[in-house]
């Protein structure tokens, strides 16, 4: 429930008076919603990344019951997860529950609106039990096209972990090019990968460094991936 926050009034009456009820991530100028790809999120869905890049405003709030999304049309993987608070005791106390993260894969033309959907916990006790097992699905509401979502990591910074603290590099201009916008480059194109040298202390052996390497997996293309695994191998 979200009714214990005291301030989520004032924001809904603020918001209602915003001339903006979506976010634009594209560059340009304003397009109607029939030129854009429309991504509906839920409010208790934070958005950790999209195409791996980290947009603090697609977290923003409008007083409505979704953040609309507004991108240009092309494949999107939209890493978010659950966080949302309960009252306890009737009130008089609340905790808030965040999951393991959840990457929403889409790839939506012109026109499309996708919903970003996930099973709602009915209480605390509910809520609690899917913080490892979070999982939800993408739904265009133009084709009936569902894609179930793959796991993802625990909603950790892999830069603060890396970096041993400090804020993580976002992006201020809140846009996010698809995917899909630039022709991938062929195996002959591609440089080859150089030697990296021999680290002079190893990351320790522990959850945070798994949480660490599997969030930096997730935001490689796939053509870093195929360059890192030949790095790899050598």
């Amino acid at each position: 429930m979200r009714g214990f926050f005291g301030v989520a009034l004032v924001v809904g009456l603020l918001s209602g008076c915003a001339q903006q009820s979506h976010v634009k991530l594209y560059a340009g100028s304003e397009l109607p919603p029939a030129q854009v790809m429309v991504v509906e999120v839920p409010n208790e869905l934070e958005v950790l990344s999209i195409n791996g890049q980290q947009v603090p405003s697609a977290n923003a709030l409008f007083g409505t019951e979704n953040k609309t999304l507004h991108l240009q049309p092309g494949e999107y993987r939209i890493n978010t997860y659950y966080k949302n608070g309960f009252d306890i005791g009737g009130g008089l106390s609340h905790e808030v529950v965040r999951t393991r993260s959840a990457v929403y894969s889409l790839d939506g033309h012109a026109g499309d609106v996708w919903k970003l959907e996930y099973n709602e916990p009915a209480n605390l006790q509910e809520a609690q039990a899917m913080v490892d097992t979070f999982a939800g699905w993408a739904i265009n509401q133009r084709t009936g096209e569902r894609v179930v979502t793959e796991a993802g990591p625990k909603p950790v910074s892999a830069i603060n972990q890396l970096l041993g603290g400090g804020s993580a590099i976002t992006d201020t201009q809140s846009i996010v090019e698809p995917l899909n916008s630039a022709p991938a480059k062929t195996a002959a194109a591609m440089p080859a990968p150089s030697r990296a040298a021999k680290p002079t202390q190893n990351l320790p052996h522990n959850d945070a460094t798994l949480n660490t390497l599997q969030q930096l997996w997730l935001l490689l293309s796939p053509e870093s991936r195929a360059a890192f695994l030949e790095w790899a191998q050598q």
